[in-house]
């Protein structure tokens, strides 16, 4: 189904911030490490993985101009509302970012969660058919979480400190899942509820 021109050009932009952050972050660290060592540990945090769904999300949105189904969109809405309560809850406090970083920090953990909610909120949720299967929607998270605990196992390097088996222990790192499995849940079965009862809206292109 097609979408409306202006929810067309919002995706562009979205995707357009998304690409835009994810380019300045592999830059900022090039300093440090060649292009492939960076590319490496970025794709071992959860933000800069779901971001980048996000980025072709959205691209793929404006380019098209299609609709993307109702069970992806919200999956993907859901895992950004999740990379914005950790970071802020949980991590904020242990970053003091400076210059360009701060930025790409603010778009990662703030601005495109915000701007994805959005708009969940104002299109994905005003189409039909709608409802899914939320626990579906917690599959991204949980493959994350296994790769995550894998690669660290590998290489002796954990992306997150509730995720670090090294530092904390099995125990803390199973309880730290659990309880961030179980807001991912509570999250999925809300917006699943929440998606259905919003009202639907002209569907013409404008």
């Amino acid at each position: 189904m097609a979408i409306d021109r202006k929810y067309r050009l919002i995706a562009g932009l979205i995707g357009g911030v998304a690409v835009a952050a994810l380019v300045a972050h592999v830059l900022g660290r090039l300093g440090n490490a060649g292009m492939a060592a960076v590319l490496w540990r970025s794709g071992g945090y959860f933000t800069i993985l779901t971001n980048t769904l996000a980025a072709g999300t959205f691209l793929t949105i404006a380019i098209s101009g299609r609709r993307l189904p109702f069970g992806w969109m919200s999956m993907l809405t859901l895992s950004m509302i999740m990379v914005a309560l950790v970071y802020h809850i949980l991590l904020a406090h242990l970053f003091n970012p400076h210059g360009l970083r701060w930025w790409v920090d603010q778009a990662f953990h703030t601005v495109l969660p915000a701007s994805v909610l959005w708009f969940w909120l104002m299109e994905v949720t005003r189409i039909d058919p709608r409802g899914g299967r939320p626990l579906v929607w917690v599959m991204w998270p949980a493959c994350y979480g296994a790769y995550a605990l894998l690669r660290g196992a590998v290489t002796g390097w954990y992306p997150y400190p509730f995720l670090n088996v090294g530092s904390i222990g099995w125990n803390d790192v199973a309880l730290n899942l659990a309880g961030i499995t179980l807001v991912f849940v509570v999250l999925a079965y809300g917006m699943n509820y929440f998606g259905q009862r919003m009202p639907l809206r002209d569907l013409d292109i404008r």
